[in-house]
């Protein structure tokens, strides 16, 4: 193993989440369900730390494993037309929707506090 590939955390945590279709979200958009639209890149080492909090903020309260999250591939439609009209920038960006409206917002934010708080707004709405 070479000396950078010992420097890069285990990637080990998963969580349940659906892709991003334009299929997927025109059905999710129209339910009443929260929705958790997480922006993210394979390639971005704060995606993956993202990805990880939110497994272990589920492991810990299983209450967030109620919500439904949806990975949306930054390569593939950080340039699309849902991406510009909910504004959103940069990959590594997590939104919370519900009946196509956005609840909340986190950018770049990879800390386990504001990824908590986040989930307990989207579970509050």
């Amino acid at each position: 193993m070479s000396s950078a590939a010992a420097c890069v955390p285990s990637l080990a945590f998963a969580y349940p989440a659906e892709v991003f279709s334009p299929a997927v979200w025109r059905d999710l958009r129209q339910s009443d369900r929260v929705v958790i639209l997480n922006y993210r890149a394979s390639w971005s080492l704060t995606c993956q730390i993202k990805a990880d909090l939110i497994a272990e903020a589920i492991a810990e309260n299983p209450a967030y494993g109620q919500l439904t999250f949806v990975d949306v591939d930054w390569d593939t439609f950080g340039q699309s037309q849902l991406t510009e009209r909910l504004k959103v920038t940069r990959r590594s960006t997590l939104l919370v929707m519900k009946n196509g409206k956005e609840i909340a917002r986190l950018e770049n934010a990879p800390y386990a506090r504001q990824v908590r708080a986040l989930l307990d707004t989207a579970l509050a709405a």
